[in-house]
Parts: C-alpha cells; structure tokens; sequence
C-alpha cells in the first residue's frame, strides 16, 4: 500500500523517466505488482525497475554506494519507508545509515524522506537532524508528531499527508464488501517478535475467548519474520489457521480485514486498516508509531 502511494505521489510530482525500486524478493515483487497494477497511475508500470537486496548481494551494493560507484548514483533518492528517522533502532539503523552510505546525494540535496520521524532525545540523534533536515528538498510525513520533529529542524518544506496507504484502502471503503470472499465469521490475530511475551499471549487468550465460535485466523505482517509465532500461537489456540498474504491480491487482503469481526495485533499496517474499518480491537503494541497513528 505504501508503495502504490509513494509511486503515485512522485509520478504526479516528478514525472520521472523511470523509478528504480530496491526489494528483497524480486521475482514475487514484480509478480504481485503486476497482479495489482490496477492500483497504480497511468504508465507507471512501463516505468518500473527493481533491483534485488539479497542478502548475498546487498553487502557488494552497500559497498558500491559507499565509493560511489553505484549505478544508480546520480539518481534523485526517495529516503524512508514504515520510518525514515527512528533512533529507538539501533545505530546505524536509527538513520545515520543514510549519512553513511548516501553521504554524496545527502551534501548535494539530491533526496527527500518520507515517513515517521522518531524523538530526538540523543545528542547524535540532534546532531542528524540539524544537517540532513537542511539538505532535504521536502519531508513527508503521515502523522502530526513527525510534523512537529521535523519543524524543530526545518520550518521549509515539511509536509503532512493522511497516512499513506489510505488512498488504497479508501478504495475498500466506498465498493464495500464482496461478501462471496468470507462466509465464516472470524477473527483476525498478529504479533511480530518484540511483542510474543507472556502479556501479549494472555491479552490474546482472554481476546479469543470472546470468539470462541469464529474462526481464528492468523496474519503474520511480515512474511519471513511473523510466520514462527504462528506454531507457538497454535500451541494456545488449536484451531488456528494462518493467512498467506503472498498468495492473494490486494483487493483479496483488505476485503479479508473489512469482513472480520475483530482483531488484535501489534503491527502498525495490520492495525491501521481495521481502524479505519472500524473493527473491535486491541492492540498489544507500545510503540510510538502505534500510539500516535491507533
């Protein structure tokens, strides 16, 4: 969801010649893509091209950006994702990864960053923020907390958006529910690994025991990272099926949240989307993200 946005906004914006996107499962990427092309602006599609982030490869590319002989150097960047600046991760992961790797396009303000801005309690975090704040052409934001940050540093051309994935989900919102998809009722369940600890598997326990004759269907956010907690899940919940997003259209997914009765999880996309359904839930997540945006 964040994707078609984010390829929607730079075409309208830039009318690029062409976008280079950088993803972990390249052949399935492009698949799904094409599968849910209808999602994206006019000639977008003929646009596109992907380079892989294998892990073997991904070492090789970091080193290639950092001499600056990266192919892509002298392309305009587009910094940040579910976060941009984050210093909760740890270093360099909270952002001075950007300053590291990307240091070139940084000094010549060939980039914008898009997404939630984390605190800027650290002195290093500080430090970051003053230069590459003035080096950005434009920060887009989701929320008003990144808003406030990133005016603290730059009082041009900080923008607020509605969170980015609302333009694909307002779509489900107006054609409504395609009720041949979901006979049964059920819930919807998520925990990713900071969250799989004794007081998340009670909240979830005493969660469904209110739907005791639904269906108990587990969403794992992230593929690669969320689909072992599935088998410990089932461990406390027998009945427990599992949802692979990987094999269904987007459509197909998001119809899946509209027609559930409930949810809980800690993921801030698998949260939001119910939120804006309107769901009962519970999220089990203390993250900033979280409390902001739910």
């Amino acid at each position: 969801m964040l994707l078609f946005w984010l390829l929607n906004y730079l075409q309208k914006e830039y009318n690029p010649e062409s976008f280079v996107v950088e993803v972990w499962e390249l052949q399935r990427i492009k698949s799904w893509i094409q599968e849910n092309k209808s999602y994206l602006d006019n000639w977008i599609l003929d646009k596109l091209d992907f380079v892989e982030n294998s892990v073997i490869s991904k070492r090789f590319r970091q080193l290639q950006i950092f001499l600056w002989i990266d192919k892509y150097r002298n392309y305009f960047k587009v910094f940040g994702w579910w976060e941009v600046l984050d210093e909760s991760r740890k270093f360099p992961h909270d952002g001075w990864n950007l300053m590291i790797l990307y240091r070139h396009d940084i000094r010549n303000k060939n980039f914008i960053l898009v997404g939630w801005i984390g605190t800027d309690h650290k002195k290093h975090t500080k430090e970051l923020f003053k230069y590459i704040f003035k080096k950005t052409q434009k920060v887009i934001c989701r929320e008003e907390w990144s808003v406030k940050i990133a005016k603290k540093y730059s009082k041009k051309n900080v923008l607020l958006y509605k969170d980015f994935s609302e333009s694909v989900l307002s779509s489900v919102v107006r054609n409504g529910r395609d009720r041949s998809l979901h006979a049964d009722k059920f819930v919807l369940i998520n925990v990713w690994p900071k969250y799989y600890n004794n007081k998340s598997i009670k909240q979830i326990k005493t969660f469904v025991s209110k739907y005791s004759k639904h269906k108990k269907i587990f969403f794992p956010g992230d593929i690669n990272f969320d689909k072992e907690f599935y088998y410990e899940l089932r461990k406390i919940i027998p009945d427990l099926e599992i949802y692979d997003r990987t094999k269904h259209s987007l459509w197909e997914t998001l119809n899946l949240f509209k027609s559930c009765s409930g949810w809980i999880g800690s993921r801030l996309h698998f949260l939001y989307p119910l939120k804006l359904f309107k769901k009962d839930f519970v999220s089990i997540s203390d993250s900033n993200k979280v409390k902001k945006m739910i």
